[in-house]
């Protein structure tokens, strides 16, 4: 019987095998440089452009793609072609035969961009990263801080003008971020310290400290209200106390409302009203049940409106608060920014307060102070 055939099909088997394994090669080399650009396309904000893209793919290597969230269309704007583009620059990490690099890349934003939009599309890119936390309300440090009038803690130690004053705030994703008209819910803690740093005397004490925890849910309308884009609604409950008692305790629980406004250019808004749920009257001054504080809403207000201005370097925000009672008290903060120059994380920051309720302690005595230092994050 002739072997022949046989040999044929071991041939023809064998060329099918060289064919196959050639095209496995092939598409391994394919991959090995046009996964990364695929990979980074399929991933990549709508308004992300072709040069981001090859940019972060310049060494021809894999990188993992990011987790970049698709904004909602109503925070998404095409860009046209032509339009010119700008923003900060960021960093591709890459993992290089040397070791880790990072190479500077320029994050193409639309120049008719809104302050809100650009921060729901950064937090998008955060979210899910293991060592990251959001910031939730400006991060800053005032060493230079200085009182007009005596700060009214019921005390009697002495009280410097003088103190060193700032803030910690961070929020927590719990669900995946603003898309596709989904729900974002999340945890959030601001802490501001009173700390009479220079005051010997007294062993150099903090004079207060308020913790204020939140959580809530937000969503994106996309609505127009009166010209303006509403980009963000949120509602959830807070609880602010100084963490003292006796005399000394301070707390209220809310439930809130948000919404943030903006349009294409520097300007937002941001509105904040709020109710405070009931507690019952103490049954002695100094009982640890009951209200600590019946009159704060007088004194703290009902709501919070602000403004804010966020341009090429400059940033402006003014807040005003008023409580909704003819005799109610209110307050305005002015806070000013700047880039420092040596580090692309830090802002100059100077900030103005006159009014009640800057601090649970001092909540029924008016303050007008103002602070200089240094701010990690502005609102926008």
């Amino acid at each position: 019987m002739s072997t022949r055939p046989r040999h044929v099909a071991l041939s023809r088997a064998g060329c099918a095998c060289l064919a196959a394994l050639a095209l496995c090669a092939s598409a391994q080399a394919q991959t090995a440089e046009e996964r990364c650009l695929l990979d980074a396309l399929r991933d990549a904000p709508p308004q992300t452009t072709v040069e981001t893209l090859r940019a972060g793919c310049v060494d021809r290597r894999p990188i993992a793609p990011a987790r970049v969230a698709p904004l909602p269309e109503s925070l998404s704007a095409p860009v046209e072609a032509g339009q010119p583009t700008t923003g900060p620059t960021v960093g591709i990490v890459r993992d290089t035969p040397q070791g880790l690099s990072v190479a500077p890349v320029a994050r193409s934003v639309p120049a008719g961009d809104s302050p809100v939009r650009r921060r729901i599309e950064e937090e998008g890119v955060l979210w899910g990263e293991r060592f990251a936390l959001l910031p939730h309300r400006p991060n800053y440090l005032l060493p230079v801080s200085h009182v007009f009038e005596q700060p009214g803690t019921a005390t009697a130690a002495p009280v410097q003008r003088n103190e060193i004053k700032f803030q910690i705030s961070f929020k927590f994703p719990l669900t995946p971020p603003l898309y596709d008209g989904r729900l974002a819910v999340f945890f959030a803690y601001t802490g501001q310290s009173w700390w009479q740093a220079y005051n010997n005397q007294r062993s150099s004490p903090f004079r207060e400290y308020s913790h204020e925890p939140e959580i809530f849910a937000s969503w994106a309308p996309g609505m127009r209200v009166l010209g303006w884009d509403w980009r963000v609604a949120s509602a959830g409950f807070v609880h602010q106390s100084n963490g003292r008692s006796g005399e000394f305790s301070r707390s209220w629980n809310r439930l809130f409302a948000e919404m943030l406004l903006d349009r294409p250019g520097p300007w937002w808004i941001g509105i904040r009203p709020w109710w405070r749920i009931p507690e019952s009257r103490k049954p002695s001054p100094d009982s640890p049940e009951g209200d600590d504080n019946p009159q704060i809403t007088r004194y703290a207000g009902h709501g919070e409106l602000r403004v804010g201005y966020v341009g090429g370097l400059d940033n402006w925000t003014l807040t005003l608060r008023r409580g909704l009672a003819r005799d109610g008290k209110g307050a305005a903060q002015l806070d000013f920014s700047r880039p420092t120059g040596f580090s692309p994380n830090l802002r100059w920051y100077v900030q103005y307060f006159d009014g009640y309720g800057e601090s649970l302690l001092d909540f029924q005595t008016r303050i007008r102070r103002i602070g200089v230092g240094v701010m990690l994050n502005d609102w926008f």
